[in-house]
């Protein structure tokens, strides 16, 4: 019985996940599939503890906003991509910011659209259905006994939140000008993004398990993308059992790993809205941007930023 509990919260995001895409494919809009509620999911369900200082309503409003400003970019801003996602960032963090929140997975409910010109508010709608489930349903948890209760503390934003914030949209921003250009955009997928915010927050303990969360992000990308090309393209069955077996597999992982990293979720529901033709390459793109991001943080978010270059460029000169 003990068991049966402990794996029900796995289990109920496994669902969430399985019905999001089931109702896409149902009704033939692909704008239903949200990748960030798989991270949710992990985050606030799967995790025996919540991962993000933020309440359950800032939350909605939060994602809710952020991914309303996402489809605001893509309809207001009549600008490259490379153009775009700076703004994007900025609205995002901004948004984050001022809820008082660290729920650092709104920048990818802000960053999606854009990437891919979404324009329809079937997205913003399905952005708040799904995550009104998952909140609810931890609520539920939470009264039955079976989640511990989140202690939120507002975030009160100072001279050194906003350095760190102005910084993670530089550093984001520069990182994604050359895949944005040339629209290689799996480089600079969301859910990267988010794992590199989490990771250049002060003293992240992600650190310290960098190694660990760049093998979930290309796990699940592979699982996501080789789950879609045996199930769809080659069996010719339904997508929302390929997206079942990738988010099990990816729940299965971090339950494993003892390290609830919410990006790999949404990397593992990513290939279910990319074109058929780029899952090959879609593992291969998403880990080194990965890998890219997570060497951005070592550089530039240390306790000495940039000692690495200044040490490469010391040794050059002799």
């Amino acid at each position: 019985m003990q068991k049966i509990k402990s794996a029900l919260p796995s289990l109920i995001s496994l669902a969430l996940a399985a019905g999001m895409v089931a109702a896409a494919e149902l009704l033939h809009e692909k704008e239903i599939i949200f990748p960030e509620i798989t991270a949710i999911a992990i985050g606030a369900l799967a995790a025996p503890r919540q991962v993000w200082n933020t309440s359950r309503l800032r939350l909605l409003l939060t994602i809710t906003a952020c991914a309303a400003a996402g489809v605001g970019v893509v309809w207001l801003v009549p600008l490259p991509l490379a153009a775009q996602i700076p703004i994007g960032l900025i609205l995002a963090f901004a948004l984050i910011t001022a809820s008082g929140t660290e729920f650092l997975p709104a920048v990818s409910a802000c960053v999606l659209p854009v990437l891919l010109g979404t324009r329809s508010p079937v997205y913003i709608l399905s952005v708040i259905v799904m995550t009104s489930l998952i909140l609810g349903v931890q609520l539920l948890l939470e009264k039955a006994g079976m989640r511990e209760k989140y202690d939120f503390r507002p975030v009160v934003p100072d001279r050194e939140l906003l350095i760190l914030r102005g910084k993670q949209i530089v550093c984001a921003s520069l990182i994604c000008l050359i895949p944005a250009l040339f629209h290689e955009i799996f480089f600079i997928a969301p859910p990267l993004i988010v794992g590199f915010a989490e990771m250049s927050k002060p003293a992240s303990k992600l650190r310290e398990k960098a190694p660990v969360t760049v093998g979930l992000i290309a796990l699940a990308a592979a699982v996501g993308c080789a789950s879609r090309y045996v199930i769809c393209v080659i069996l010719g069955l339904s997508l929302t059992l390929a997206a079942a077996l990738s988010c099990g597999a990816i729940l299965i992982a971090v339950n494993a790993a003892k390290l609830y990293f919410p990006p790999c979720g949404a990397a593992a529901t990513l290939p279910f809205i990319i074109p058929e033709a780029a899952l090959l390459k879609f593992p291969f793109e998403l880990t080194a941007g990965y890998v890219v991001l997570t060497a951005a943080v070592f550089l530039f978010f240390g306790e000495r930023p940039l000692a690495p270059v200044r040490k490469i460029a010391a040794i050059i000169r002799r």
